[in-house]
């Protein structure tokens, strides 16, 4: 994955693509409206996977900035799985 890129500008992030697959993919939220995913995602720390301009991940952390952060809406879009993704996506976020 030489490739794969990390990036929590949200201007990167595919959100037609995080709307898709939460909306209807994800068992946790399926059926979501996009403007609570839109709102979510302004609100909080994203984290995209891309590899060139392409998103393949994506992960959200609700945080206070300081002492605290929950990771939710965590995915890879399955055509990428199994490829160790998820892996990298996550020391990322270890590095943010």
């Amino acid at each position: 994955m030489n490739n794969l890129r990390i990036t929590t500008n949200q201007d990167e992030l595919d959100i037609d693509l995080i709307f898709y697959f939460l909306h209807n993919e994800a068992r946790w939220c399926k059926g979501i409206p996009r403007e609570i995913v839109e709102k979510s995602i302004e609100n909080s720390l994203c984290f995209g996977a891309l590899i060139g301009e392409r998103q393949v991940g994506f992960a959200r952390m609700v945080t206070d900035y300081a002492t605290f952060g929950n990771l939710v809406g965590v995915f890879v879009v399955p055509e990428f799985r199994g490829r160790g993704i998820s892996a990298l996506h996550r020391y990322g976020l270890l590095l943010i």
